[in-house]
């Protein structure tokens, strides 16, 4: 059985455990004495009365970029400092993949040597933390005073296949975003960062006025430019916001990143409410968590188990309607008694088993032929990123909210807003058609019938009392799963077949697409950035499972267990496909075992 750890801690690696050691401590920056104006570009900090209303009026929420905005030669400086001289650390997490430095509030701790040979980085830092560039933030926003002595501060590097899925910034009591992009300026031949490579940053906004669950597409996206500053305020529920995947080969979307906090005590405009009566003031946090609670219980499936006329268990047995319809879709191998008694001993050892060539082969080279035509269709060509949008036509609708999922769900809601590559108008082909009528048979005539549940029962020796499930497609570039709890308080049967293209290319999981077991923890242990897992050595994953052609994935998952598709790269061969459904095990089955 995937069961929580006994410690019911997450494994870190040892760098991410210092990293957030150090998070947890305030930092207090003492700048030196610099010319803060010196060091932006020139008459930026007077214009902040005619960059407010720009800022207020923005959509989907209210940001500004800046461009020029530092002093030119500085800037350049920082961006040799920063390839250099600092140390980059890999970090993957379910929500994550990028590279990142430590906190640059700790440069005033550097021994000597290593501060000499970090002039203009520091220099940097002093400037964005001086009370005449804070005062200019605060005059553009809005959002009054900044603390000066608290710092959050790092410098990122997203290499290709690097991102950053959806998020608002809410940690602790942070009042502004900002991040400073530092592209080489001569990339592309000078013409400066393009489309196809990836990298935007994606501003979401929220799914109707009565919702603070963002929309499932971005309606701004904003390219990496040499020498730009974005800012935004921080708002529970509405800065929602992510990075797109870096596609572009040997590009690099170099940046810094950082917050504004609200002011500590002893600083100038500190009040002990201040946050609570920003939240009372229109942000409404309380509603928003509230509702960003429920969304992340509802699960990754959504309906409620439709329960069987009775509970299905080992001692029923196949009957020989059973196995006409079963042998319709399944390899007749797996309906052999010897075949299903091997199968049954390794589930019982495991707890999870994989079964390759799990549909006959007739009907998996149908949908093989008919899967790869939509792929190319749509630009799943492993190359470029598709436009938000794409695919979402006829019977597909894209699913979310992105908080916590994107993928396409057959016969879903259709509760997509707008996006560039909609296509929603579009004819569907043949090829769509068949293929999603043959998925709906899989969902409808095998995964749902009481034959299928039968079956796993004899390879499980679990007595089942209800399922629910769904077809997905999670395309390459744009889907995932977040690691959520769906709010089970009993044991379920998971059981997913799989289908990729080239799946060769998937068995790594450097594109993606893996579906993986973590133990979730409890909302005291919940790290900062929200997700789940943490790719190191010993990354505490208690199973991985990767993307394959006709594969079905069994698995018994306790209560606490939680699971995520991770994000699908743009360099996978096509999408990822799935029928994905949850079998619920009748109470105390399971202690039997």
């Amino acid at each position: 059985m995937v069961a929580v750890e006994s410690d019911n801690k997450r494994a870190v690696s040892q760098a991410d455990a210092t990293l957030t050691k150090r998070a947890r401590v305030d930092e207090t920056v003492v700048t030196s004495a610099i010319d803060a104006r010196a060091c932006f570009h020139a008459g930026l900090l007077d214009e902040a009365d005619s960059l407010a209303p720009v800022f207020a009026s923005a959509m989907p929420f209210s940001h500004c970029c800046i461009t020029p905005f530092c002093n030119e030669t500085l800037l350049q400086g920082v961006r040799q400092e920063m390839l250099e001289r600092l140390h980059f650390t890999q970090k993957e997490t379910d929500i994550f993949k990028y590279h990142q430095s430590g906190d640059l509030a700790n440069l005033d701790g550097l021994p000597e040597d290593e501060k000499r040979q970090l002039p203009s980085l520091q220099k940097l830092r002093d400037a964005i933390y001086s009370q005449e560039f804070r005062d200019f933030v605060s005059r553009v926003t809005g959002c009054g005073p900044l603390s000066g002595s608290r710092t959050d501060m790092s410098t990122n590097r997203f290499k290709q296949r690097d991102h950053l899925l959806l998020h608002d910034d809410v940690i602790g009591d942070r009042r502004v975003s900002y991040i400073i992009y530092l592209p080489d300026p001569e990339i592309n031949d000078g013409r400066g960062w393009e489309p196809r490579d990836g990298g935007h940053l994606e501003l979401y906004p929220r799914e109707s006025d009565e919702s603070w669950a963002p929309a499932v597409n971005p309606t701004r996206r904003l390219p990496p430019r040499w020498n730009q500053i974005v800012l935004f305020t921080v708002l529970p529920g509405q800065s929602h916001h992510s990075v797109e995947e870096v596609a572009g080969i040997d590009k690099e979307r170099l940046s810094i990143q950082g917050w504004f906090h609200f002011p500590q005590p002893g600083e100038p405009g500190y009040e002990p409410d201040q946050m609570k009566r920003l939240w009372t003031s229109g942000a409404v946090s309380t509603l928003s968590q509230i509702e960003a609670k429920r969304q992340r219980e509802s699960g990754c499936v959504g309906e409620d188990f439709a329960d069987y006329s009775q509970p299905i268990d080992d001692s029923m047995g196949l009957s020989d309607e059973d196995r006409v319809l079963l042998s319709k879709y399944i390899n007749p191998d797996y309906l052999s008694e010897k075949i299903v008694g091997q199968v049954a001993e390794k589930f019982a050892e495991d707890s999870h088993i994989q079964l390759a060539a799990f549909l006959n082969s007739e009907t998996a080279a149908v949908l093989a032929s008919l899967l790869k035509q939509v792929d190319k269709l749509d630009g799943m060509d492993g190359i470029d990123i598709p436009p938000h949008g794409t695919g979402e036509r006829g019977r597909w609708h894209a699913f979310g909210p992105p908080v916590i999922r994107r993928y396409m769900r057959l016969d879903g809601p259709a509760m997509a807003n707008a996006a560039e590559g909609d296509t929603q108008d579009a004819a569907v082909s043949d090829a769509e058609l068949q293929a999603t009528e043959l998925l709906a048979a899989l969902r409808n005539d095998l995964f749902a019938s009481g034959a299928y549940a039968r079956w796993l029962s004899s390879i499980t020796t679990l007595a089942l009392s209800g399922c629910r499930g769904m077809v997905r497609r999670f395309r390459s570039g744009l889907d995932y799963t977040l690691g959520t709890p769906d709010g089970t308080t009993t044991t379920t049967l998971d059981t997913v077949l799989c289908f990729v293209d080239d799946p060769d290319q998937w068995a790594d999981g450097v594109v993606g697409g893996y579906q993986c077991y973590v133990d979730g923890g409890n909302e005291d242990e919940a790290s900062n950035d929200g997700s789940v897992y943490r790719a190191s050595e010993e990354d505490g994953a208690l199973l991985t499972t990767p993307a394959a052609w006709n594969t079905l994935s069994v698995v018994m998952r306790e209560p606490g267990v939680v699971k995520f598709v991770k994000y699908v790269s743009a360099s996978a061969p096509g999408s990822r496909w799935d029928v994905s459904f949850e079998y619920q095990v009748l109470a105390g089955d399971e202690s039997e075992e």
